[in-house]
């Protein structure tokens, strides 16, 4: 089995009792297509992590090609995850200032898999593979959506791994550019032969899989597909029969039948406070019914509602990094973005709250932020994409070094999401962790340039996904 994961949780919150996934389970093969379903919010992207050694487990065990991957440390699982786990995420993160071929031979030179003429054949090879060869020396900002996903189904496959993760790789395509980039991962698949698990909101795109599971509030099961069944309803009629008296038939003699009429009045009275016994017992029973009903009404309406609000703080708004500047000195300038990408009507966030952290070690050491503008302490309304800036100082001589020589920085941003400018109950509480390497203050290119193959002028910080 290529991959095998048993009993992974994953908990947040104070005192860890949030539970983003429960006790999941899954097994990919070689050249299998295993695809996850659910709704926002559900765990399938913190599941993703977990099974791609970026986000560790509260409890479980993920093996990855014959390999334990939490029992390896932060530098051998930087390796590990180089060379055996390619990642596709919703959004493209490519290097806007280098060029495409630039981008797809990035995780080789990094990760010192190959040289750098090996590197760069690997690159155009794919580049070629997914029909982008005349645009190598493009930038990404000269591509379309669905080119710059290609670039980046290019990029994941560079040092050939063998399970390729991909978190709902089309989320921002149109509908023929969507079906290109399945049909190109789909053929990929096949010819490259790595197992590929697929995060999707849809369901016709996880028909194509070998097997398909549902994510449920962080609970993982096999889909089942609904199919309707007939049912047959026969109706049964009640009621007295008529007796006939027929031939050779003779009617009762009159001792019997007044022997019937001894006690009548006490058997239709009791008959008369049974049927009103029983009416009363079943209105009863329909005002305790009609109860649960409303009440049921009212808790799935609840439900409705918050997972509404969840969709739109989760994927009605997009945030990240814009750019990060250096002040010099060991002082830079941060900018964030925040896009309503839906745009049909404003969200407003309330006050975002940044802070940054510079990797020590195992653990995160806070560094000076602040404002820039006055914008970043408003309630902002997002009609389209809007900007906040921040100035932060990262003067350490001592940090982790994934690799070498940048700084593993993280920028945490807690924000109040809600469709209404004054909010009642309708409020989400979000939060965004974005990860860069950071070029510190006090190291030249020429000391980086010795250790790593870059194209060009080491940049001053690297984008990495959400772990």
């Amino acid at each position: 089995m290529l991959l095998s994961a048993k009993a992974l949780v994953k908990r947040y919150g104070s005192g860890a009792t949030h539970e983003a996934v429960s006790d999941a389970a899954l097994d990919l093969a070689p050249g299998e297509l295993v695809a996850i379903v659910g709704r926002s919010g559900s765990g399938k992207s913190t599941l993703l992590a977990m099974l791609g050694a970026l986000t560790k487990p509260s409890q479980g065990r993920v093996v990855v090609d014959g390999t334990d991957v939490w029992t390896l440390s932060e530098a051998e699982l930087a390796r590990f995850r180089s060379r055996h786990v390619g990642f596709i995420f919703q959004f493209p993160s490519l290097l806007w200032n280098v060029r495409v071929v630039d981008n797809v031979a990035m995780p080789a030179l990094l990760g010192n898999t190959m040289r750098a003429d090996a590197a760069y054949a690997r690159a155009l090879s794919l580049l070629g593979g997914v029909g982008l060869a005349p645009r190598a020396r493009a930038f990404p900002n000269e591509l379309s959506g669905g080119e710059q996903r290609r670039v980046v189904i290019a990029r994941a496959l560079v040092n050939s791994p063998p399970v390729l993760l991909a978190d709902e790789p089309t989320s921002d395509l149109d509908e023929d550019t969507e079906q290109d980039i399945v049909e190109l991962l789909d053929r990929l698949r096949r010819s490259e032969g790595f197992g590929l698990i697929l995060v999707t909101h849809d369901v016709g795109i996880a028909r194509r899989a070998d097997r398909t599971y549902e994510m449920r509030r962080g609970v993982l099961a096999p889909a089942e597909i609904e199919r309707g069944e007939a049912v047959d309803r026969h109706t049964r009629r009640f009621g007295a029969a008529e007796v006939e008296l027929g031939p050779g038939r003779v009617a009762a003699p009159v001792a019997a039948r007044e022997a019937v009429h001894l006690g009548r009045s006490f058997v239709e009275a009791a008959r008369t406070w049974l049927m009103v016994g029983a009416l009363g017992f079943a209105a009863v029973l329909l005002a305790d019914l009609g109860v649960a009903k409303y009440q049921e009404m009212r808790v799935r309406e609840r439900r409705e509602h918050l997972a509404a609000l969840e969709t739109l703080a989760l994927a009605g708004l997009r945030g990240n990094i814009e750019s990060v500047a250096d002040l010099g000195d060991g002082r830079y300038e941060l900018t964030l973005y925040l896009w309503n990408v839906a745009g049909d009507r404003p969200i407003y966030v309330m006050s975002p709250s940044v802070h940054a952290y510079v990797q020590v070690g195992r653990g995160w050491q806070e560094i000076p932020l602040s404002p820039l503008d006055g914008s970043a302490a408003a309630v902002l309304k997002i009609t389209g994409k809007q900007t906040y800036r921040y100035a932060f100082e990262a003067k350490l001589t001592e940090f982790a070094r994934l690799f070498p020589h940048y700084m593993h920085v993280r920028f945490s941003n807690t924000m109040l999401v809600s469709p209404q400018a004054t909010p009642k109950d309708d409020l989400f509480e979000r939060k965004d962790d974005h990860y860069i390497y950071l070029k510190p203050w006090n190291v030249d290119d020429r000391t980086i340039l010795n250790d790593m193959r870059f194209p060009g002028t080491p940049p001053l910080w690297i984008s990495m996904p959400s772990h």
